[in-house]
């Protein structure tokens, strides 16, 4: 129960919250609980229910936005995915609860193993970050250092704090006093970022507001309706969401440069069209078992009986395409990506590297009927800006459709669930950061802390068994 009411506790802290800043204290009251048992299984077990609990709390907008949509059954399809994501959480504490033998040495395995498995978490098919913490800073200057190391820096900062003051439970100060002071940094850095340069450059983002199942059941004639929208511009591109129509209906608009998604057979992408087609971006990070259904072919039976049960056609999944250039009209070049891939760093960190000078994300969170996972969805979408210091416009079928500056602050935005066009104002950027330059390097820093603490623990464990047999090879020798 425990472990339940402190997975609960952190997901009450995390994204999209405004008192999200608070994680590094639910965090650390969930170390000192996890890595108090000296026995590996037993601090697996509590990880994992903390963490299923957490997943549960945070992902319960999956369960409900799918159940309306088809019907109860869908329902038991999440706790299996809610209990593999603890089981990760509990692989991780078990292996460094294996290894380190003392509680300090499993608090700060811990603190440094959660930062490479958020980053694991980003990589191969079955890729689903949502629930990384490090976006719980947004609300506070500290979100500033992810033009610095993404947003795995500020997952480091906030476990590396609840490590600190988890270690205050066998009152040890010491790695609180070294803490504090690298927060006062990031605090600083944060505070003295320099002002966001003024707008320059126009779009127009356009909400048609459909709903998706009525797209894929050909039902809605969406059309008409980004057409009629469209017509509201006066310069710049004309941004439409992720699958606003299909290959048989896109458009040729006179006079208008346009990045629509496009759904077309196979492929989820962007292109851009300014009397005449000018390239495409196909989507490269899949959503598992929704875009992508991995042992499609050896696991079709279940594959079938699941579709007919959701009341689905036998559906195969779509391509994944290449990470491109970006795409340009009229002089910008946009670094366009589409929906899930807000969350993956690597995508507009890759654009940018290709030359991008302001990113483009179009979405669709339609599906998202109940609970906060457009917000959620927005919010970690928002950090990109940080990471790249780039514009990004959002052009979501039922929103969030935003403008958010190189800091993180939307400047711009329509309400969800309505139809409408905003009349986005941007500019252009230049020049890199060093996250774009060196990626995700604080991995490489947990990756040696953990490396030292088992190093320590190895010989800890050696230094106890030769004092243990000390006695007994003396006795031999007498």
């Amino acid at each position: 129960m425990v472990s339940v009411v402190l997975g609960v506790l952190l997901a009450l802290t995390a994204v999209p919250f405004a008192w999200s800043a608070l994680t590094p204290l639910a965090l650390a009251a969930l170390l000192l609980w996890v890595c108090t048992p000296a026995n590996p299984t037993a601090v697996a077990a509590r990880l994992f229910w903390s963490m299923t609990a957490f997943f549960s709390l945070h992902l319960l907008f999956l369960p409900l936005s799918f159940a309306p949509l088809f019907g109860a059954l869908s329902v038991l399809l999440f706790p299996l995915l809610f209990a593999v994501e603890g089981g990760f959480y509990a692989l991780m504490g078990y292996l460094v609860a294996l290894l380190a033998p003392t509680f300090l040495g499993r608090v700060w395995g811990v603190a440094f193993g959660w930062v490479i498995l958020e980053w694991l978490r980003h990589l191969g098919p079955f890729a689903f970050p949502w629930g990384t913490l490090g976006y719980a800073l947004l609300p506070t200057p500290l979100i500033q250092v992810a033009d610095l190391g993404g947003v795995l820096l500020a997952s480091l900062l906030i476990t590396t704090l609840a490590a600190a003051l988890a270690s205050l439970a066998v009152r040890e100060v010491r790695p609180l006093a070294l803490t504090f002071p690298v927060w006062g940094l990031a605090l600083g850095y944060g505070l003295t970022r320099p002002e966001v340069a003024p707008p320059t450059h126009r779009a127009l983002l356009v909400q048609g507001n459909l709903n998706p199942l009525d797209k894929v059941q050909g039902t809605a004639q969406p059309l008409p309706i980004y057409a009629r929208l469209s017509a509201a511009n006066t310069s710049g591109a004309v941004i439409w969401p992720e699958t606003a129509v299909t290959e048989k209906d896109v458009p040729n608009l006179p006079g208008l440069p346009l990045l629509i998604g496009v759904a077309r057979t196979g492929q989820n992408r962007i292109e851009a069209w300014d009397g005449g087609f000018r390239g495409a971006y196909d989507k490269h990070q899949l959503v598992p078992f929704g875009e992508y259904f991995p042992l499609r072919e050896p696991l079709a039976p279940l594959y079938e009986g699941v579709f007919s049960a959701l009341g689905l056609p036998s559906l195969t999944g779509l391509q994944a395409g290449q990470l491109g250039q970006p795409l340009t009209l009229r002089g910008v070049s946009y670094g366009a990506y589409v929906c899930y891939e807000s969350v993956f760093p690597t995508v507009a960190r890759q654009l940018v590297q290709g030359g991008a000078g302001v990113l483009v994300n179009a979405s669709n969170d339609g599906w998202f009927h109940a609970g906060n996972g457009v917000e959620q969805h927005f919010a970690m979408g928002r950090v990109r800006a940080i990471e790249t210091r780039r514009y990004v416009l959002r052009a979501g079928n039922i929103g969030v459709t935003a403008v958010v500056d190189p800091q993180g602050w939307v400047t711009q935005a329509l309400p969800t669930r309505r139809a409408g066009a905003l009349a986005a104002r941007y500019a252009v950027q230049e020049g890199t950061t060093w996250y774009v330059r060196l990626g995700d390097w604080p991995v490489g820093v947990a990756i040696l802390g953990l490396t030292g603490l088992l190093a320590q623990g190895i010989v800890r464990r050696a230094g106890s068994r030769l004092v243990f047999n000390a006695p007994e090879q003396h006795a031999d020798a007498t």
